[in-house]
């Protein structure tokens, strides 16, 4: 997978598709995801689009950097850079919970850029309830690190350490991932995704999660949008998972109530980690929503459950 330095950072990320096409879609990682969690999403967009998908700064085989507080602003400023090296104007963002939020900030900050937003379970803002969810995930983060620092072992013991920690990661988050019915049925697919967390995680993941995670709160301080909602005129769809327990379908509820050229669908079922539960589902949704954006008509239903 190609790594190239911007902005102060070496990114690692693929340019897929159609390199032909006129249009560009930029799929943006939730905090915990990898570039590869896209890869049945973007399946049917492939043919008419060129895609970007990436690692953002701190998010796995991406370099953490310490020389500057993480904001979403500044992952703004990186995804205007990774398009610019890859000579691409403007284009359509995909993005999924902390991708979602990312999206929404690079509108703000370059909306002639912005061709059309799909957010996938994100929020405009943080709830005490919300905040306190995710600092769980960051205390997990950074009890790795302090173990992690404290190693000097042989490397086998860093692996041992590094998996244990990669486990309980996983396992720390895991509630506030699925609905009931897809760990009921698909809970090999879990035990998969723990085992590649096991077996993928790295001394820096950690770190990047403790840097992620506060930028996450600074939603709930100077980065608020709310406020500033009615200020995207792209189109914008907003896809919300009915049974998601951290980031319910009321953020997106509020969301489209104040961008003007938006819609939302809800989907039934469907937990916080839609783009792992209905993977299938969510690209045919989004391919729908393109091609509506590119043709200029939107369906009557601004509020739909599927």
């Amino acid at each position: 997978m190609p790594v190239i330095k911007i902005n102060g950072f070496n990114c690692r990320y693929e340019l897929s598709g159609n390199s032909d096409a006129n249009e560009a879609v930029v799929f943006i990682n939730g905090i915990a995801n990898p570039l590869e969690s896209w890869t049945l999403i973007k399946s049917p967009l492939e043919d008419n689009y060129k895609i970007i998908t990436y690692d953002m700064r701190g998010q796995w085989f991406s370099e953490v950097t310490e020389d500057t507080p993480y904001s979403f602003k500044l992952m703004a400023e990186d995804l205007l850079a990774l398009m610019s090296v890859n000579d691409i104007d403007d284009a359509h963002f995909v993005g999924t919970s902390l991708g979602g939020e990312i999206a929404f900030w690079f509108a703000l900050m370059y909306p002639e850029k912005t061709k059309s937003i799909c957010s996938i379970a994100s929020v405009s803002e943080v709830t005490a309830l919300l905040e306190k969810q995710v600092d769980r995930w960051k205390t997990i983060a950074v009890e790795a690190v302090n173990e992690i620092n404290q190693l000097d072992g042989s490397s086998e013991e860093v692996k041992d350490i590094l998996r244990k920690w990669g486990h309980n990661f996983y396992q720390g988050v895991l509630p506030e991932l699925y609905a009931n019915s897809f760990l009921e049925s698909s809970y090999d697919v879990v035990e998969q995704r723990d085992k590649a967390f096991q077996e993928n995680c790295h001394p820096d993941f950690f770190k990047g999660m403790v840097y992620l995670s506060e930028m996450f709160f600074r939603l709930r301080t100077d980065e608020k949008f709310t406020h500033r909602l009615q200020e995207i005129k792209c189109p914008t769809l907003l896809i919300a998972g009915e049974k998601d327990v951290i980031k319910p379908p009321t953020f997106s509820e509020l969301m489209v109530r104040h961008i003007p050229s938006s819609k939302m669908k809800v989907i039934k079922d469907a937990g916080h980690a839609i783009i792992n539960e209905k993977p299938e589902q969510l690209g045919e949704i989004i391919k729908e929503f393109l091609l509506e954006t590119k043709s200029g008509l939107t369906s009557e239903n601004r509020y739909e459950y599927i």
